[in-house]
């Protein structure tokens, strides 16, 4: 028990495995990986365009609902990476805007 993730992470720290005891906002940050997978799926088919803004708001979007939720659970390398997206698809879609 001693080395089992859970006693290394302490109590109540550790992700839930029942879907059933997730809150509103665990589900918002899950959504948002779908979205950002979603968008990675889509660029990596090329279904879409990954200059277009339809796929940097699709990351900012996933991105936010990501960080919505670690505010709740934070976590600091999740927060960074998420931090990381949010900059990448702003400087995406601001470079889609100076193309114009």
């Amino acid at each position: 028990m001693r080395d089992s993730p859970s006693a290394l992470a302490g109590p109540g720290f550790w992700p839930q495995t029942d879907p059933m005891d997730m809150t509103l906002i665990d589900w918002i940050g899950v959504a948002g990986s779908l979205i950002i997978a979603g968008a990675y799926l889509a660029v990596s088919q090329a279904w879409v365009d990954p200059r277009a803004p339809r796929f940097h708001l699709l990351n900012l979007i996933g991105a936010l609902m990501i960080l919505a939720s670690l505010w709740y659970r934070p976590n600091a390398g999740a927060i960074l990476i998420e931090v990381l997206w949010v900059t990448i698809a702003l400087i995406g879609l601001i470079n889609w805007l100076r193309r114009g």
